[in-house]
């Protein structure tokens, strides 16, 4: 009896009902967000840039046979690099100026380059993408195989047309057999030489490179620092903001609403400013970067512990401790919406709303531009903050509205 009153029991129950929701939860989060690759790659935006007047049919081709829906070929180079920067496209195809005409010299000097450039401050996912497109194309422009075949193709039919001749001329002057064929023997090496000569011209005509933008050190710890260093923050923030909202309850029947809810500002404020210097020093150590990459990432992360105490303070305000059962989801549905693993451009629509919203979006994407290169920065900021701010007017309302409260705290 009393093992069947344990089983059946809140806290027995409560467990289960835990482990299915959070369970359930995250599969259907995580199954869901990240089913888009390699299947949505395609949606990633790149661009031709044809600065050769010659190649406009190698452009026609080039975006015809790449494996992308999203082909952008109106865009100077200036255009295009500004765009890579701000992660609007996530490839560059550029073909340099006289790049047909240095093809055709064959002359062992002139060689005409395409260069493919990729912005490595983004997710692992579109990076690696890239550069196999990259390696691809350049591949199949080069057409190795082709040439290789043409050689002995053309070899063939010199040694053939040679052999014919010494047959004639011996019929012809058969007194002089020996000299004919020595002198036919000289003419196959010089033509064999020739032959050779010219198509490793051919072959050296032409090569392609791939030009790392914003390049990130080897390492996996480097690439998804921004994500790893982003989702702490939020995690360490819904945590806090559940225990903050404690203090706020158990001091506000005592002092009034609104002189709690100031303080927890206050202490929301000093937490973001103090926290981030002790957990971006210890990235410092790992990560190895100098001291102004340091203030930079340590004004990120308090901008984003700000604005994540705040929105996951709204929750915690109206359900008290049980906020953290909406928070725990949206902080879930962050690990995909903040793009650190997948780009924005190609997630589910509704991740794609999601990190309108999200704190991580804005931190990631602020981080890879501090640690490695990139556009707006100050921009990511502001739109940090703002949804800080448009969490503390939603607090406002929530206080004005709440009930006096027993003190949790009596005082002493």
């Amino acid at each position: 009896m009393s093992f069947k009153k344990f089983i059946v029991s809140k806290g027995v129950i409560g467990a289960l009902i835990i482990v299915l929701f959070y369970g359930l939860l995250m599969v259907g989060i995580y199954f869901s967000g990240y089913k888009v690759v390699p299947s949505k790659i395609n949606q990633l935006p790149v661009a031709i840039v044809n600065q050769d007047k010659d190649s406009t049919t190698l452009k026609k081709q080039l975006k015809k046979s790449l494996p992308f829906k999203h082909v952008k070929t109106d865009l100077n180079m200036k255009q295009a690099k500004s765009q890579l920067n701000d992660r609007k496209v996530y490839l560059i195809i550029d073909i340099p100026k006289d790049f047909n005409a240095n093809l055709k010299k064959i002359d062992g000097q002139s060689k005409g380059e395409l260069k493919f450039y990729i912005n490595y401050a983004n997710p692992m996912t579109s990076v690696s993408a890239m550069e196999t497109v990259a390696k691809s194309v350049g591949n199949h422009v080069q057409k190795s195989v082709l040439l290789q075949q043409s050689k002995g193709i053309l070899t063939a039919t010199e040694l053939s047309q040679l052999e014919s001749e010494t047959k004639s001329l011996i019929t012809a002057n058969p007194t002089q057999k020996d000299a004919i064929l020595q002198k036919a023997e000289q003419t196959k090496s010089t033509a064999t030489a020739k032959i050779n000569q010219t198509y490793a011209n051919v072959a050296n005509s032409y090569n392609y490179s791939i030009v790392k933008v914003n390049k990130a050190p080897s390492g996996m710890q480097h690439s998804m620092a921004p994500f790893f260093m982003s989702l702490a923050f939020y995690i360490g923030s819904m945590i806090g903001a559940m225990l903050i909202v404690v203090a706020y309850k158990s001091f506000s029947p005592l002092i009034g609403r609104w002189k709690a809810y100031t303080y927890t500002e206050i202490a929301i404020i000093l937490i973001s400013m103090i926290a981030p210097l002790l957990i971006v020093a210890l990235s410092k150590s790992m990560l190895h970067f100098d001291s102004n990459t340091y203030w930079q990432l340590w004004v990120n992360h308090s901008i984003e512990l700000f604005a994540s105490l705040n929105v996951n303070l709204i929750f915690s305000l109206i359900l008290g401790q049980l906020g953290i059962m909406i928070n725990m989801p949206f902080m879930l549905t962050q690990v995909v919406s903040g793009a650190g693993l997948i780009p924005r451009p190609i997630l589910p629509d509704f991740f794609k709303v999601m990190s309108n919203i999200s704190p991580c979006f804005y931190s990631i994407r602020a981080d890879y531009n501090i640690l490695y290169g990139g556009n707006n920065t100050h921009t990511l900021w502001l739109q940090l903050l703002t949804i800080g701010i448009v969490a503390i007017i939603i607090h406002l309302a929530i206080v004005a509205f709440q009930k006096k409260r027993t003190p949790l705290v009596q005082p002493s």
